[in-house]
């Protein structure tokens, strides 16, 4: 009983990305339907001039991404994130923005929650209607113009990379301990698998394409442009900066991660990472020279693999209060007033 009276945490990044999932899919439902409904009772229907549409197959370019239609509507490279047009697509993306926006939030707070799925959803169905047009014009396929992109999955493989980010040495079980597999191996099993389903049904552009583009967009963010507030005390990792702000101050901002467990390289098999390490390595100089990031250096890569620590022990522990967070601070603070005057008296 106690169980069932226990209110049911809900994220406020859930929320809010919940409801717009919501309200999308359900406008695509009824444009759907209002237009149905105007095929089956037009004139021309009646006499036999028009067949009755497939509702499933039916497409609503002011919402959904159709690349014939993105100049007309470029605001569907961000709605198309939250479009989904079955039932089993809607409580799937439910489920996934449910589970993934709970641990998230944790260490990143609402807000960047929010603003990674916008940001990534947004890049990964550019760079897909971009390359769609690219290969239709090429191979003269017109049919591909007009089939509608798929978006909920840009968030599915952003949140793997993340968790990658956050847990990499935790480890999943399924089925009583039959499978047993690290949480750093997961993102490479789903797009290879992703990969194998979209040659099996004979697809080039969905949902293999996707996938991988949301795979690199959000390692290359979370690598290199994520704003990350850090502590002169504390090395906790938080893109708010809302507990340093509230005990006093001194937080500076570093944007990416740079630590040793966070290298692109990683996310593959060990056997390909001798020859993949040099592919990365040039597009990583490459980057660098034309200053479209910039380059880390070891008191990056130091404080980074502090925050990666600190983070690892955040997640094997029961979240702290904001009281418990500023004592700890102070805690530090006091440490280093007493250190700095032991040194004073020594020199003395």
């Amino acid at each position: 009983m106690a169980l069932l009276g226990r209110p049911l945490h809900v994220p406020r990044s859930f929320a809010v990305l919940f409801s717009v999932l919501m309200i999308i899919t359900t406008l695509i439902f009824l444009l759907k339907t209002k237009h149905y409904y105007g095929i089956v009772s037009s004139p021309e229907f009646e006499e036999g001039k028009v067949t009755v549409p497939n509702f499933h197959s039916m497409v609503e370019p002011s919402l959904q991404l159709i690349p014939r239609y993105t100049i007309l509507c470029p605001w569907t490279v961000l709605t198309l994130i939250f479009a989904e047009i079955s039932i089993l697509g809607f409580i799937r993306s439910s489920v996934i923005l449910y589970v993934a926006t709970t641990y998230v939030e944790r260490f990143w707070g609402s807000h960047e929650v929010i603003k990674f799925v916008v940001v990534v959803g947004t890049i990964t169905n550019t760079i897909s209607v971009v390359f769609t047009i690219i290969v239709s014009i090429f191979r003269r396929d017109s049919e591909q113009m007009d089939k509608p992109l798929g978006g909920g999955i840009t968030y599915v493989f952003g949140f793997l990379v993340v968790l990658k980010q956050l847990i990499p040495e935790h480890n999943i079980l399924l089925f009583q301990g039959l499978i047993n597999f690290r949480i750093k191996h997961l993102p490479f099993v789903m797009l290879v698998a992703v990969t194998l389903w979209s040659a099996l049904i004979g697809r080039l552009f969905y949902p293999a394409l996707p996938s991988w583009e949301s795979f690199f967009v959000s390692y290359i963010y979370l690598r290199f442009f994520q704003a990350i507030y850090t502590d002169p005390f504390l090395p906790v990792t938080t893109t708010t900066g809302e507990d340093q702000t509230s005990s006093g101050g001194g937080a500076t901002i570093m944007k990416g991660d740079a630590s040793d467990t966070f290298v692109l390289v990683d996310f593959f098999p060990v056997i390909l990472r001798r020859y993949l390490a040099v592919i990365f390595d040039l597009v990583y100089g490459l980057g660098v020279k034309i200053r479209m990031i910039n380059a880390f250096d070891q008191d990056s890569v130091e404080q980074s693999n502090l925050r990666t620590q600190k983070r690892q022990e955040q997640a094997n522990n029961p979240p702290k209060t904001m009281a418990n967070s500023v004592a700890e601070r102070r805690r530090q603070m006091a440490l280093q007033v007493i250190e700095d005057r032991i040194n004073k008296d020594t020199r003395r």
